[in-house]
């Protein structure tokens, strides 16, 4: 073989592999994986809780002070995922952005009395140890919905506390 014919070749099997892959991305046949299940905030949102301890937290903030089906629902959902976390508990907090509604059924949130106009009302939030707002998660009326937000918040944030080295 020819030094001129092997040398073609070579750069043929080096080009080739590039120029498929930089076909890959322009026209978008290749998504890029993405393993959490809430919605990243577009906007950075940082909230003053006022904890002792710094731990993970997961906060409910109500659209109005008079729970209604979608608020119960949520109060659920933060409940059941807040048990759910089992050994985990300790480094994270249940929160509920108001005092004003009756948690007597759902004994693992706590309720403080702040709400911060930069939270759409009726969303669960993610937020780390320094109070960065991180993940946000839908309402919905209907428990299996509920439910599987719940699932969505649980593999959430046991991946990020995996990797955490605070809280």
């Amino acid at each position: 073989m020819k030094a001129k014919s092997f040398f073609s070749i070579f750069v043929a099997m080096a080009a080739i592999p590039l120029l498929l892959a930089y076909l890959t991305l322009q026209f978008n046949w290749f998504t890029p994986a993405a393993t959490n299940k809430g919605q990243f905030m577009e906007s950075e949102v940082t909230l003053q809780l006022d904890k002792s301890l710094p731990t993970w937290s997961i906060v409910y903030q109500p659209a109005n002070q008079v729970c209604d089906t979608l608020c119960t629902e949520q109060l659920y959902g933060l409940n059941q995922t807040f048990i759910a976390l089992g050994k985990l508990q300790k480094r994270v907090e249940a929160l509920v952005l108001s005092n004003d509604l009756d948690l007597s059924k759902y004994p693992a949130t706590q309720g403080i009395d702040k709400h911060f106009s930069a939270l759409d009302g009726d969303h669960i939030y993610l937020v780390d140890p320094m109070g960065k707002v991180v993940l946000k998660y839908p309402a919905s009326e209907q428990r299996e919905d509920t439910i599987q937000t719940s699932k969505f918040i649980l593999s959430d944030i046991k991946k990020l506390l995996k990797y955490a080295r605070v809280g």
